[in-house]
Protein backbone atom coordinates (compact mmCIF):
# COMPACT_ATOMS: atom_id res chain seq x y z
CA UNK A 1 0.00 0.00 0.00
CA UNK A 2 1.73 3.54 -1.00
CA UNK A 3 1.73 6.54 0.98
CA UNK A 4 -1.05 8.77 0.56
CA UNK A 5 -0.42 11.86 -0.61
CA UNK A 6 -0.62 14.99 0.49
CA UNK A 7 -3.60 16.32 -1.84
CA UNK A 8 -5.74 13.15 -0.89
CA UNK A 9 -4.63 13.31 2.97
CA UNK A 10 -6.47 17.22 3.26
CA UNK A 11 -9.54 16.27 1.16
CA UNK A 12 -10.55 13.26 3.59
CA UNK A 13 -9.45 15.39 6.56
CA UNK A 14 -11.46 18.89 5.22
CA UNK A 15 -14.44 16.22 4.57
CA UNK A 16 -14.53 15.38 8.52
CA UNK A 17 -11.76 12.69 8.99
CA UNK A 18 -9.60 14.90 10.93
CA UNK A 19 -7.86 11.74 12.61
CA UNK A 20 -6.19 11.97 9.21
CA UNK A 21 -4.05 15.14 10.60
CA UNK A 22 -2.02 12.29 12.38
CA UNK A 23 -0.37 11.47 9.21
CA UNK A 24 0.22 14.57 8.10
CA UNK A 25 1.77 15.10 11.78
CA UNK A 26 4.20 12.01 11.07
CA UNK A 27 5.43 12.84 7.94
CA UNK A 28 6.55 16.45 8.57
CA UNK A 29 7.07 16.95 12.63
CA UNK A 30 10.38 15.70 11.92
CA UNK A 31 11.37 18.58 9.59
CA UNK A 32 9.40 21.05 11.36
CA UNK A 33 11.17 20.31 14.66
CA UNK A 34 14.88 20.34 13.02
CA UNK A 35 13.67 23.82 11.54
CA UNK A 36 12.21 25.30 14.96
CA UNK A 37 15.45 23.89 16.25
CA UNK A 38 17.89 25.92 13.88
CA UNK A 39 16.37 28.79 15.20
CA UNK A 40 15.45 28.49 18.91
CA UNK A 41 18.86 26.18 19.82
CA UNK A 42 16.26 24.81 22.57
CA UNK A 43 15.00 21.30 22.46
CA UNK A 44 11.86 22.37 24.30
CA UNK A 45 11.46 25.53 22.40
CA UNK A 46 11.73 23.78 19.48
CA UNK A 47 8.44 21.07 20.66
CA UNK A 48 6.42 23.89 21.47
CA UNK A 49 7.09 25.36 18.33
CA UNK A 50 6.18 22.32 16.19
CA UNK A 51 3.13 21.78 17.96
CA UNK A 52 2.18 25.55 17.46
CA UNK A 53 2.52 25.14 13.51
CA UNK A 54 0.54 21.90 13.39
CA UNK A 55 -2.16 23.42 15.23
CA UNK A 56 -2.12 26.98 13.33
CA UNK A 57 -2.37 24.50 10.07
CA UNK A 58 -4.75 22.53 11.02
CA UNK A 59 -7.26 25.50 11.37
CA UNK A 60 -5.67 27.13 8.78
CA UNK A 61 -6.83 23.40 6.27
CA UNK A 62 -9.24 25.30 4.63
CA UNK A 63 -7.18 28.00 2.99
CA UNK A 64 -4.93 25.64 1.54
CA UNK A 65 -5.38 26.02 -1.99
CA UNK A 66 -4.14 22.70 -3.82
CA UNK A 67 -2.80 24.57 -6.51
CA UNK A 68 0.35 24.65 -4.63
CA UNK A 69 2.39 21.58 -3.09
CA UNK A 70 1.17 21.12 0.86
CA UNK A 71 4.49 21.02 2.12
CA UNK A 72 5.81 24.45 0.31
CA UNK A 73 2.90 26.22 2.23
CA UNK A 74 3.18 24.28 5.56
CA UNK A 75 6.53 25.53 5.55
CA UNK A 76 5.59 28.99 5.07
CA UNK A 77 3.72 28.48 8.44
CA UNK A 78 6.42 27.15 9.73
CA UNK A 79 9.41 29.32 9.16
CA UNK A 80 6.92 33.06 9.61
CA UNK A 81 5.78 31.42 13.27
CA UNK A 82 9.87 30.62 13.81
CA UNK A 83 10.84 34.35 12.55
CA UNK A 84 7.86 35.85 14.98
CA UNK A 85 9.38 33.50 17.84
CA UNK A 86 12.58 35.19 17.06
CA UNK A 87 11.93 38.71 17.09
CA UNK A 88 10.23 38.05 20.58
CA UNK A 89 12.74 36.13 21.84
CA UNK A 90 16.05 37.55 20.74
CA UNK A 91 17.59 38.37 24.28
CA UNK A 92 17.08 34.82 25.17
CA UNK A 93 19.10 33.72 22.48
CA UNK A 94 21.67 35.94 22.65
CA UNK A 95 22.05 34.20 26.31
CA UNK A 96 21.49 30.56 24.95
CA UNK A 97 24.45 28.03 24.50
CA UNK A 98 24.60 26.50 21.47
CA UNK A 99 24.18 22.66 21.46
CA UNK A 100 23.05 19.82 19.08
CA UNK A 101 20.55 17.64 20.20
CA UNK A 102 19.02 16.19 16.98
CA UNK A 103 20.89 13.50 16.02
CA UNK A 104 23.38 10.63 17.87
CA UNK A 105 26.84 10.65 16.41
CA UNK A 106 29.46 7.76 15.84
CA UNK A 107 33.21 7.96 16.48
CA UNK A 108 35.64 8.40 19.09
CA UNK A 109 35.13 10.71 21.79
CA UNK A 110 37.42 13.24 20.65
CA UNK A 111 35.77 12.99 16.77
CA UNK A 112 32.17 13.87 18.89
CA UNK A 113 33.70 16.73 20.52
CA UNK A 114 35.01 18.14 17.41
CA UNK A 115 32.07 17.14 15.37
CA UNK A 116 29.88 18.87 18.02
CA UNK A 117 32.26 21.93 18.32
CA UNK A 118 32.01 22.91 14.83
CA UNK A 119 28.17 21.69 14.62
CA UNK A 120 27.49 24.32 17.46
CA UNK A 121 29.91 27.23 16.30
CA UNK A 122 27.76 26.33 12.84
CA UNK A 123 24.49 26.87 14.45
CA UNK A 124 25.34 29.66 16.42
CA UNK A 125 26.56 31.45 13.43
CA UNK A 126 23.70 31.14 11.40
CA UNK A 127 21.31 31.59 14.03
CA UNK A 128 23.12 35.10 14.39
CA UNK A 129 22.74 35.84 10.51
CA UNK A 130 19.67 38.68 9.67
CA UNK A 131 16.75 36.70 9.81
CA UNK A 132 16.77 37.25 5.91
CA UNK A 133 19.99 35.14 5.20
CA UNK A 134 19.60 32.43 8.07
CA UNK A 135 16.28 31.27 7.10
CA UNK A 136 17.45 30.92 3.45
CA UNK A 137 20.44 29.07 4.68
CA UNK A 138 18.42 27.11 7.35
CA UNK A 139 16.12 25.65 4.58
CA UNK A 140 18.57 25.34 1.87
CA UNK A 141 21.32 23.34 3.34
CA UNK A 142 19.24 21.50 6.53
CA UNK A 143 16.45 21.03 5.28
CA UNK A 144 17.37 20.60 1.33
CA UNK A 145 14.62 22.40 -0.27
CA UNK A 146 16.15 23.88 -3.98
CA UNK A 147 16.02 27.96 -4.15
CA UNK A 148 12.42 27.88 -6.49
CA UNK A 149 10.87 26.00 -3.15
CA UNK A 150 12.69 28.40 -0.92
CA UNK A 151 11.46 31.42 -3.02
CA UNK A 152 7.76 29.49 -3.46
CA UNK A 153 7.96 29.10 1.45
CA UNK A 154 8.96 33.28 1.37
CA UNK A 155 6.79 34.29 -1.63
CA UNK A 156 9.96 35.93 -2.79
CA UNK A 157 11.63 36.12 -6.47
CA UNK A 158 13.74 32.74 -6.80
CA UNK A 159 16.91 35.54 -7.83
CA UNK A 160 16.44 37.06 -4.76
CA UNK A 161 16.69 33.68 -2.74
CA UNK A 162 20.01 32.95 -4.77
CA UNK A 163 21.39 36.21 -3.79
CA UNK A 164 20.57 35.92 0.00
CA UNK A 165 21.92 32.17 -0.36
CA UNK A 166 25.64 33.93 -2.05
CA UNK A 167 25.46 37.13 0.78
CA UNK A 168 24.32 34.74 3.31
CA UNK A 169 27.03 32.09 2.80
CA UNK A 170 29.91 34.95 2.52
CA UNK A 171 29.13 36.59 5.98
CA UNK A 172 28.81 32.65 7.26
CA UNK A 173 32.06 32.22 6.27
CA UNK A 174 33.65 35.66 7.73
CA UNK A 175 31.83 34.33 11.10
CA UNK A 176 33.30 31.02 11.09
CA UNK A 177 36.74 32.27 9.72
CA UNK A 178 38.41 31.64 13.08
CA UNK A 179 37.09 27.77 13.07
CA UNK A 180 38.03 27.16 9.14
CA UNK A 181 41.35 28.93 9.31
CA UNK A 182 42.23 26.26 12.35
CA UNK A 183 42.50 23.38 9.57
CA UNK A 184 38.74 22.44 10.00
CA UNK A 185 36.11 22.71 7.80
CA UNK A 186 31.90 22.18 7.13
CA UNK A 187 30.28 20.76 4.32
CA UNK A 188 28.04 23.67 4.63
CA UNK A 189 31.23 25.88 3.65
CA UNK A 190 33.84 23.32 2.16
CA UNK A 191 32.12 22.06 -0.81
CA UNK A 192 28.85 23.02 -3.19
CA UNK A 193 25.37 21.59 -2.51
CA UNK A 194 24.58 19.44 -5.43
CA UNK A 195 20.69 19.86 -6.59
CA UNK A 196 18.38 17.67 -8.25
Amino acid sequence: MGICKDNELIRSILEGNSERYDDIVERYQAGLYRTAFYYTQSVEDARDITQEIFIKAYNSLASFKQNSTFSTWLYRIAVNHCIDWTRKNKPLLEERPCVDHLCAKEGSPEDLFLQQEITSEVHAAVSSLPTIYSTVLILYYFEDFSPQQIADIMDTPKRTVETRLFRGRNLLKDKLHPLLSGGESHDLLSKPRQLA
